[in-house]
């Protein structure tokens, strides 16, 4: 019966509603709201009628608000004023199968829609999985959008997510702006937004805490994900705060990250490149980091944290290879409690053109990386992949790289134990390297590694900088195929020996000259 004084209700006053604005007042054409009074057929009706009229917004005054699955419609925007609260349904029967998955808010094809206004979406994310086994019977998104062009998302907050927040599946000219995203941060599988296959996305002045990657473009079948901006916001994530990939079936490209703060991640900025894409033209640049998450107790997940990490690596062993080029890191300040920078491509497919510029690193402890293995991005691979270098003892590594470029590397490692020393700078397989401008300072001195240690490498050329003294070498040499090696205009004055290396290694391939010693 209510349902049906519901509707006459909504017959009467949509023409009035209509008039004022194309505004809908949720309150004013459903009398009866609350936490325990589901809405989703007369909000549904609503956002049809809106739509159907030519467009307007919704309109949701401060009070609680419950609904299930609601469908957008075009030219049709929800406000939740401040102090409005709309809850999803604990009924997994509430979401009903769409094309691409169960959700709360959903949308295929639509023009000009959005959700607006300074009020707060609740997943009720938690009565999913807490304290229930996986596979969790769940929704898979917060909210999807497919298949849509001019989105807006601003000012609102998402909270308790039960799954990803929000993913822009095919969509174009998206902007968010403003927007909150908090889950618990033990929250499963709790991404904040994932552009997927989507392009001309921005994403600005968002503040992020959840249980997964915050911000993580990907990209499905042959559409790529691209021209994406993201800049002013704050992210704290209990996994990858910026994560490219895992899939990665089409390019990821033409992207900005700036003027971020990255804080308790476990992994600050990671590339998962894994399906035969390309990972090309991407910057980022003043951002602060700090990893901070390392072993807790977790028996899923790679041991340590990585304030920055880039893979390549077939998903499967038959399957196409990714690959990574242009990547810029400037103006970026690391603060890790014991993490290590990663930069791995694959012997077959090198990760080329990639740039340095003002990084400042600084360490607190160290740990044993003795047993470390890569993230992988995927619970399905457990072995150890043959380009895991995560157990050198180094604070960055690479491997199968050309053209790599250091402008400006300082490192402060404060750790005074003495224990597991590092190499500042460790490389395998990398051609024509740049460094300028290296300086560091060790609470504690390396006494058996070198500072930069050098296997297989040529066309490398180290200048303008002014390491700190050790009882070790600045720089070891290893394998006839390292070649081509200069070092000039250092200041080597605190240095005791400057370079050292193995018996394979062609003495006549070094060049030295006007570089300050002792």
């Amino acid at each position: 019966m209510r349902h049906i004084i519901t509707f006459l209700a909504l017959v009467l006053l949509f023409s009035t509603a209509h008039s004022k604005n194309s505004i809908y007042n949720v309150q004013e054409l459903i009398p009866e709201t609350g936490t325990s009074i589901l809405i989703t057929d007369e909000l549904q009706q609503i956002i049809d009628t809106c739509s159907a009229e030519g467009g307007g917004t919704v309109y949701f005054p401060a009070g609680d608000y419950l609904t299930g699955t609601i469908i957008l419609k075009d030219n049709t925007f929800l406000e939740l004023s401040a102090g409005a609260t709309l809850y999803g349904s604990t009924d997994i029967n509430d979401y009903p199968e769409q094309e691409k998955g169960k959700s709360l808010f959903y949308a295929k094809g639509a023009h000009n829609i959005g959700i607006i206004g300074q009020g707060a979406l609740n997943g009720s994310g938690d009565f999913f999985w807490r304290g229930k086994e996986r596979p969790y019977n769940r929704p898979d998104r917060l909210i999807l959008f497919y298949e849509c062009q001019n989105i807006r998302i601003n000012d609102i907050t998402m909270l308790n997510s039960p799954n990803w927040n929000l993913e822009l599946l095919n969509c174009d000219f998206v902007w968010i702006d403003g927007v909150s995203m908090i889950s618990d941060m033990d929250s499963p599988n709790s991404d904040g937004i994932d552009p997927t296959s989507s392009s001309h996305v921005f994403i600005s002045n968002c503040y992020f805490e959840l249980g997964d990657d915050a911000i993580c473009p990907k990209s499905r079948g042959s559409k790529p994900t691209e021209y994406i901006v993201v800049e002013n916001c704050i992210i704290k994530s209990d996994d990858s705060a910026i994560k490219l990939g895992t899939r990665s079936e089409a390019p990821i490209r033409h992207m900005v990250f700036n003027n971020i703060i990255i804080k308790d991640t476990q992994y600050g900025i990671a590339f998962y490149a894994k399906d035969g894409g390309v990972f090309e033209d991407i910057r980022f640049s003043n951002i602060i980091i700090e990893s901070a998450r390392n072993d807790d107790g977790k028996t899923d997940r790679p041991s340590g944290s990585y304030p920055l990490f880039l893979d390549i690596e077939r998903r499967n062993p038959d399957g196409p290879i990714t690959f990574i080029n242009d990547i810029h890191f400037s103006d970026i300040t690391i603060n890790s409690k014991d993490g290590h920078c990663l930069f791995l491509g694959q012997p077959d497919q090198k990760i080329e053109n990639l740039f340095f510029s003002n990084i400042h690193f600084n360490l607190e402890t160290h740990r044993t990386l003795e047993g470390s293995k890569k993230p992988r991005g995927v619970r399905s691979l457990t072995d150890r992949a043959a380009n895991d270098f995560s157990h050198i003892p180094a604070n960055f590594t690479f491997a199968y790289i050309d053209n790599l470029n250091i402008d400006g590397l300082t490192i402060h490692d404060k750790d005074k134990s003495g224990q597991y020393e590092r190499h500042m700078v460790w490389g395998y397989d990398v051609h024509d390297v740049y460094i300028e401008g290296f300086s560091n300072r060790l609470a504690t001195p390396n006494q058996k590694l070198a500072q930069f240690c050098f296997k297989d490498a040529s066309g490398i050329e180290m200048c303008s900088s002014r390491p700190t003294a050790t009882a070790s070498p600045f720089l070891f040499l290893e394998g006839a195929a390292t070649r081509d090696i200069t070092l000039r205009n250092n200041n080597f004055a605190k240095v005791k020996k400057i370079v050292d290396m193995d018996d394979a290694f062609e003495k006549e391939e070094l060049l030295e000259f006007n570089n300050l010693k002792d």
